[in-house]
């Protein structure tokens, strides 16, 4: 099925796919780098816990995202999803990333 085909059936919710289905559709489409930046967004956007941010910034690493990408991905949408969520997408990452020592503080030097 081409991707015409593809928006269509997604555009009029016609059957229900797969999940599975769903991430090799979108596979197809997108480079693993691309496509882990967008699931990252995409969970940036949603609000997720500690595990599911964990999943995806694993997966970001294995499609080398550099952590900095990370980051500019959530400056990126925080105009779209709000400081809030650009905030917590942030503790999160940086909980990920063992950069979560409270003791480090921003302008506490």
């Amino acid at each position: 099925m081409d991707y015409v085909d593809q928006l269509r059936r997604l555009a009029i919710h016609a059957d229900e796919p797969a999940p599975e289905s769903l991430a090799v559709a979108a596979a197809e489409g997108l480079a693993p780098r691309e496509l882990a930046i967008g699931r990252f967004s995409a969970l940036i956007a949603m609000g997720g816990t500690d595990a599911s941010f964990s999943a995806a910034v694993d997966e970001a690493v294995r499609a080398q995202v550099s952590a900095r990408e990370l980051v500019h991905a959530i400056l990126g949408v925080a105009a779209v999803v709000g400081m809030p969520r650009a905030v917590s997408a942030a503790q999160h990452l940086a909980v990920v990333l063992g950069l979560d020592d409270d003791t480090v503080v921003p302008g506490s030097e």
